[in-house]
């Protein structure tokens, strides 16, 4: 039986690299937590908003919107989003009918229309409300996936 021997350089970079991803992992859940406690209307990084699709991939309570136009929509979106159109005269409408307790990811194009949208909505009672920052451009940038 042969023993690997591991150069202490490379066992101290395995380590931090584990160290750090542990801690991207703990900062995002941290985050999570503290904003549906404080009832948040957050903005996330799109690295937060991929972790935070992935915890909550099974949960009926979470809801992905692309308040983008339809055709935006179609050239392609999150997995899973339901689109509601900003620009559409029953936007404020559909938002307050939705169900005020579940948690909400929101996204646009680039976050112009999500961050008007925390600002309309703040008072309509949601209990957690994440909005995406710099939307779909941010989440094809850091290569997360898409379906058209």
């Amino acid at each position: 039986m042969e023993i690997e021997t591991v150069n202490p350089n490379q066992l101290r970079n395995r380590m931090m690299r584990l160290m750090a991803s542990f801690l991207m992992v703990a900062i995002t859940l941290l985050t999570h937590t503290a904003a549906v406690k404080a009832g948040g209307l957050l903005t996330i990084s799109p690295k937060q908003a991929h972790a935070l699709i992935l915890q909550e991939k099974n949960n009926p309570d979470f809801v992905i919107l692309d308040i983008r136009t339809p055709g935006e929509f179609k050239s392609g979106h999150i997995e899973g989003a339901v689109l509601i159109d900003f620009y559409a005269r029953d936007f404020l409408q559909k938002m307050q009918a939705l169900d005020k307790n579940k948690t909400y990811l929101i996204y646009c194009r680039s976050a112009n229309r999500s961050t008007k949208t925390l600002s309309l909505v703040k008072n309509m009672g949601f209990t957690s409300l994440y909005n995406m920052d710099r939307g779909i451009i941010g989440w094809r940038q850091n290569g997360f996936p898409i379906v058209i």
